[in-house]
């Protein structure tokens, strides 16, 4: 009986060593909005991979081209995604990263794996002039593509990790509710974060900055400049500039007329 169990065991730790699995164990997603209303995101989706076949398929595929169609195929981990809605921020600069496989401990030959997706999104934040030379930055809470309640507030599942870390020459404003890493909000706080089994109820996240004057006046010429280009190259833009030639060019002519007559 002894022998039999033996046996299973190691039937069992075989099945293990030549079948391909991949287990899902958490997605951390770090936002860095920028002065625009922009953002830079960070996804971290860290994956337990056992099994030679699947060691090899990881090893292997980093050299592949990289998609999160054909990294959902080969994991067969739906959780590999973009936490992004990109129809409503649209998603630019694309690069999916897998980092090299690390081993769990010396007595566990399992590994974890993380696929490091990266990109940039337009209009996460509303930009927003509330007093001279004031900025406000509202989040767009429905362009975050987490699991959600019947009442449309984000749910961080157990494995959700979720980062906002603003520029250093801006201020917080409101964030509800408060991140988990601070209990008291200070204007001066740069990095918030909310970890898994968390509904972010209502969620709210403003950060102001102020420019100076200097660059208030850079702004307004670059405005000015970039008005001026955009005349310049549009259809009405090439009638004034063909009237302008045809004028100059009837002025020309009636001088000449003008001068040989005398």
């Amino acid at each position: 009986m002894r022998r039999l169990f033996l046996l299973l065991c190691l039937w069992a730790i075989g099945l293990g060593t030549i079948a391909a699995t991949f287990s899902y164990e958490k997605t951390t997603v770090k936002i860095y909005p920028d002065l625009e209303g922009n953002a830079h995101i960070v996804e971290k989706i860290e994956i337990k991979i056992e099994g030679e076949d699947s060691i090899n398929a990881y090893d292997n595929n980093i050299a592949i081209t990289n998609d999160i169609t054909s990294w959902k195929s080969r994991t067969g981990i739906d959780e590999i995604r973009y936490h992004i809605n990109a129809n409503i921020a649209p998603i630019s600069n694309l690069r999916i990263i897998p980092l090299p496989k690390k081993r769990l401990s010396i007595i566990n030959p399992a590994y974890t794996g993380i696929l490091q997706i990266e990109y940039d999104v337009s209009g996460l934040f509303n930009k927003t002039l509330v007093k001279a030379r004031t900025y406000h930055y509202t989040i767009e809470k429905d362009a975050l593509s987490f699991t959600t309640n019947n009442k449309g507030d984000i749910v961080l599942n157990e494995n959700d990790y979720l980062y906002i870390i603003i520029p250093d020459e801006s201020e917080i404003v409101s964030v509800d509710p408060l991140s988990q890493n601070i209990d008291v909000l200070d204007k001066n706080e740069k990095e918030f974060f909310w970890k898994g089994k968390t509904t972010l109820e209502d969620f709210r996240f403003i950060y102001l900055h102020k420019i100076s004057l200097s660059d208030e006046v850079e702004q307004y010429f670059i405005f000015i400049r970039d008005q001026f280009n955009a005349f310049i190259f549009s259809k009405e833009g090439t009638y004034l500039g063909i009237m302008i030639v045809l004028i100059i060019a009837t002025y020309m002519l009636l001088k000449s007329k003008v001068k040989n007559n005398e």
